[in-house]
């Protein structure tokens, strides 16, 4: 079994950090394959998303608009976590619906923890309780 924090730091914490340091550091707008290859999206999904914000190119106020639709599963992610408001304290529900982790789970090992408020300090002790059959993990 993979706890949900492997999973976390392999796969979604580089990503955020990837798509945190280009939009920091972004000079240039990017053409819709940059935006493609950003977002983990095909370059299809990239020129459409674009045209449907009538811009050939995306600056960092654009790509954001890309991720509020695009498929894939960063994008996803950062959708459901504006759907909350991005909040300081997050709910037990709205972990679980951001990450797409069942509410039970998370529910026994915040109890198991003792933890009340979800924050980011607290998130990766939560994350690192939850264990991740190899179904469920894919």
């Amino acid at each position: 079994m993979t706890s949900f924090l492997e999973l976390y730091q392999s796969n979604i914490a580089p990503k955020i950090r990837s798509l945190d340091l280009l939009l920091k550091t972004m000079e240039e707008p990017l053409d819709a394959s940059d935006v493609a290859e950003a977002l983990c999206i095909t370059e299809r999904e990239a020129s459409l998303a674009l045209k449907r914000l009538g811009v050939d190119r995306a600056d960092k106020k654009a790509l954001l608009r890309v991720m509020e639709t695009a498929s894939s599963g960063i994008c996803r992610l950062y959708q459901r976590e504006m759907r909350v408001g991005s909040p300081y304290v997050y709910t037990r529900e709205d972990v679980a619906y951001i990450y797409g982790l069942p509410l039970g789970v998370v529910n026994r090992a915040c109890e198991d923890l003792g933890i009340l408020e979800l924050t980011e300090y607290t998130m990766a002790d939560l994350f690192s309780r939850l264990q991740l059959s190899p179904v469920f993990g894919r």
